[in-house]
């Protein structure tokens, strides 16, 4: 169970690019990406996208595209945290983060990462995240020691702990 407001969060959407769709199980990660991404903005959380720079201009997934008020990022490295800029605007926001998108071998995993160094709470929604299906379990072992800074998630799970919790705020 999370222990901060669920209107703090922010979505992270890494890596929402053409160019990562012919990774494994990508139909399915692109629609858990899409669900997570309309109950963000639905619930108005901040979006930030960050955008891995692979020869030419990134190109994002259709209908996963960023909105004129969705601010974008470059990254150089493995983490979405080596731009300087995102680094500043996570800060800001103060987290928690969550992460979606393509691959848990490398973004995914060096953003929590980075994110746990700069002790911001991240939650990794596991149904979101793309990447090689054999060694995703394994992959997810290392997030276990960042606790109680991160969690491991489902779409269906964040937001029904945000409904629940809402209804219990507003009961007379």
């Amino acid at each position: 169970m999370r222990d901060y407001a669920p209107d703090a969060s922010a979505l992270i959407c890494l890596d929402l690019q053409r160019e990562r769709l012919a990774t494994e199980n990508a139909a399915a990660t692109v629609a858990a990406c899409r669900r997570v991404l309309e109950q963000a903005r639905r619930r108005r959380w901040p979006v930030l996208h960050v955008h891995a720079r692979l020869g030419a201009a990134p190109r994002p997934i259709e209908g996963l595209e960023p909105l004129p008020s969705e601010a974008v990022f470059i990254r150089q490295g493995p983490s979405a945290f080596t731009n300087p800029a995102f680094s500043q605007t996570a800060r800001i926001l103060g987290g928690p983060l969550v992460l979606i998108g393509f691959r848990m071998a490398d973004t995914v995993l060096a953003t929590a990462f980075a994110a746990a160094d700069r002790n911001l709470a991240v939650e990794v929604v596991d149904d979101a995240v793309g990447g090689d299906p054999a060694n995703h379990q394994i992959l997810l072992k290392p997030l276990a020691a960042l606790a109680p800074g991160a969690r491991v998630t489902t779409s269906r799970e964040l937001f029904f702990e945000d409904a629940s919790r809402f209804a219990a705020a507003n009961m007379p």
